[in-house]
């Protein structure tokens, strides 16, 4: 008898676990296996810091999702494809989520030995692989409008700026988006202001070294750089030491960088990738996600955006470099002026993954 009871108590357990499970893709009927790969190290970069919270976020509330683990795999670039083929290998995920213009040509290689694992990229462009979705962001856009305010901040009465018309950049290496977006569309953007600015760039080498980045940014001063950007990694420290000891100013790149060196950093430029994340995962939840598609955001649907009413922004700049820059601002927001990613841009790192 107590035996009976045992077999129609585990039956009726049974039957109500199927009668509460959701299916949350075709076919599957336990919660999605997300792990996340960043090609890096967290709190050196803001996109893979935003990336990772929004997939925490979006496991913690939404049952359809199980967030199996976090890898982070340093800076040794070399390395990359081998942990990326070993983490996908283990057969532990569903789909894995990454960032990185290189990435998509990685995960594309992984593909093609690794079966069923599908991959989510942001800041790639990969068009026509059944287990990838790429989103990319238009970077070309968000360099041009911080280009801008470098030229109005430059030519602004704020104290310590230069006669000279000259702003920096101080990049971590070479890649297809810095070489072909964000270095043109800072110097377009200065440019706007004044055809004779000048943007003067100085690669660092690596994501980490932030020593090297204060010599540098001390060469750039000297120069007669007085607005400084800094997409550099950890190096960005170096960057930010030179302004605060020379009296100079920097805008932030991708984040919110006020609280980083209040009355140094003045301006942050946010390029929203845990809002694109949240997006994606809701997508491959509603099962909605188009496999193979590409996607470019921008500051029209609110991917990329200056926060104009933190009072970070408004006690760091005049009245009237806020004025000046908030009507170009508005202009690409509305769409009346056009920036747009150049499609031989968007090509050439989608070819890479084609290889």
């Amino acid at each position: 008898m107590k035996r009976a009871m045992r077999i129609m108590t585990a039956a009726f357990l049974m039957l109500l676990l199927v009668a509460t499970t959701v299916v949350f893709v075709v076919g599957q009927d336990e919660p999605i296996k997300i792990g996340v790969f960043i090609p890096g190290r967290l709190g050196d970069s803001p996109p893979y810091d935003s990336m990772t919270d929004a997939v925490e976020r979006f496991a913690l509330r939404n049952d359809a999702v199980e967030l199996v683990r976090i890898f982070e795999a340093g800076f040794d670039q070399s390395q990359w494809p081998e942990m990326l083929l070993t983490f996908a290998a283990s057969g532990n995920y569903d789909v894995i989520y990454t960032s990185n213009e290189s990435m998509g040509p990685l995960c594309a290689e992984v593909i093609a030995q690794v079966p069923d694992v599908k991959f989510i990229v942001n800041d790639s462009y990969v068009l026509g692989n059944d287990r990838m979705f790429t989103t990319f962001f238009n970077n070309t856009q968000q360099a041009y409008l911080f280009g801008y305010m470098m030229g109005l901040i430059s030519i602004s009465e704020m104290d310590n700026v230069t006669v000279d018309k000259k702003v920096g950049l101080v990049y971590g290496q070479h890649y297809t988006m810095m070489d072909d977006m964000i270095i043109p569309g800072m110097e377009a953007g200065a440019k706007a202001v004044d055809e004779e600015f000048e943007l003067v760039t100085a690669l660092l080498g690596n994501w980490y070294d932030a020593a090297k980045a204060e010599q540098l940014a001390n060469s750039m001063a000297d120069q007669g750089v007085d607005v400084f950007g800094a997409i550099a990694g950890s190096g960005n420290a170096g960057v930010l030491s030179t302004a605060v000891n020379k009296g100079l100013y920097v805008l932030w790149y991708d984040s919110d960088g006020y609280a980083k060196a209040p009355g140094t950093v003045v301006g942050s430029f946010i390029k929203d990738n845990g809002a694109a994340t949240t997006k994606n995962l809701e997508a491959l939840v509603d099962g909605t996600l188009v496999w193979g598609e590409a996607e470019v955001l921008g500051a029209e649907q609110g991917y990329i955006y200056v926060s104009l009413r933190d009072a970070d922004y408004i006690n760091s700049l005049p009245e009237d470099v806020r004025t000046a820059f908030e009507v170009v601002y508005n202009q690409v927001v509305s769409g009346e002026l056009e920036i747009v990613v150049p499609q031989e841009v968007l090509d050439k790192i989608n070819a890479a993954a084609q290889q």
